[in-house]
């Protein structure tokens, strides 16, 4: 009697655009900080991004919580692009001074 399925539930959704923005903005915050892995960031962004597809088609949705949604969404993207970027430069930076450090080897 305690575990019963909550089956009236199913289909309906808690979420609010304003979780989506607030969570989106802080996985946005801690990628910029070094904080969070941006491939874990990624795969969690894509899960907001359906889930805020679900929100979009409910009638709780507004144009302002979509629009400000998107804004959240467009930010976090940039990071994402923003720190792999950062890491491209940094392993090619790694790379010359290998490169740099075994070509006197090899033309002695």
């Amino acid at each position: 009697m305690g575990k019963k399925s909550s089956s009236d539930d199913v289909g309906s959704n808690e979420t609010t655009e304003a979780a989506l923005i607030a969570l989106t903005m802080q996985i946005s915050q801690l990628v910029g900080n070094g904080a969070l892995d941006s491939r874990l960031a990624a795969k969690l962004v894509k899960r907001l991004k359906k889930e805020a597809e679900v929100v979009a088609e409910s009638d709780k949705a507004t144009k302002a919580g979509q629009k400000e949604l998107k804004d959240a969404f467009g930010t976090v993207d940039a990071t994402l692009c923003d720190h792999d970027a950062k890491l491209l430069v940094t392993a090619n930076a790694a790379l010359r001074t290998a490169d740099e450090a075994a070509s006197p080897r090899k033309s002695a």
